[in-house]
């Protein structure tokens, strides 16, 4: 039975669970869910909370409502794989290292598109805000007493935030900003220290500098060599910890 204690809608709990049994494999593409009168008694759920979790579902391509024959599980090529829920559940399902690597090649890309296009793009107020972001990490971290590594990620998502949308490409932007939410979960194999979050300030204070100089080129190397930094960070933190057999 699920947990309705936690601080979500029932029907949540239902999209929770049924969607990371489809992507471990439990439910495998092709097979039928369990009709709707077994997933109410398993999940202590009416059928309408049940009906809300599978339109949730079907959103997120991992089920396809079939007349005649039920609820089947889509293919892998059919899952929104830019879902935040989904990519989430890919990380907590999968091999970590290798969901990691996905996210890092990602980043890899877009936030050094990103940059290079916000110096060419970025207006005087959407520039300024990436730098008044930069220093609010600075000033963050300058406080030791008051550091909390919740917060710094917080701060650090808001910064490349204001880049991608000072490119001025909704789209792009929202590929980025789904890569960072996922983020927020996998990066739980970064280092937790201040020590680590200061050792990348030079960099991020790198990308500030080439995107208010409209500077392209050395946008997109700055961001390149940061995130090329963070990889390094979270493979050399992985393999001290064995999280990615986790």
């Amino acid at each position: 039975m699920i947990n309705k204690n936690k601080r979500y809608k029932l029907y949540e709990f239902v999209v929770e669970d049924l969607g990371l049994k489809i992507i471990k494999g439990e439910y495998k593409p092709g097979d039928t869910l369990p009709n709707e009168e077994m997933l109410s008694r398993e999940y202590d759920v009416s059928r309408g909370v049940l009906r809300e979790a599978t339109k949730v579902l079907v959103k997120k391509g991992l089920i396809r409502l079939k007349p005649k024959i039920g609820t089947q599980i889509q293919p892998q090529r059919e899952w929104n794989l830019f879902d935040p829920d989904v990519l989430i559940w890919k990380f907590e399902a999968g091999d970590k290292m290798k969901f990691l690597e996905n996210i890092i090649e990602v980043r890899w890309i877009i936030e050094s598109e990103a940059a290079k296009l916000a110096a060419e793009r970025g207006g005087e107020e959407e520039v300024s805000i990436i730098r008044s972001n930069y220093d609010n990490m600075v000033r963050f971290l300058d406080d030791k007493d008051g550091y909390s590594y919740e917060e710094y990620i917080k701060l650090d998502i808001k910064f490349h935030t204001s880049i991608l949308e000072a490119c001025r490409n909704e789209l792009f932007s929202q590929i980025g900003y789904t890569v960072r939410q996922a983020l927020l979960t996998a990066r739980q194999s970064d280092k937790k220290d201040i020590k680590a979050q200061k050792e990348t300030l030079p960099l991020h204070l790198d990308i500030v500098n080439a995107i208010e100089n409209q500077n392209p080129e050395a946008a997109y190397m700055a961001t390149q060599a940061l995130v090329y930094e963070v990889w390094g960070e979270i493979k050399e933190t992985i393999s001290g910890s064995g999280f990615a057999q986790k």
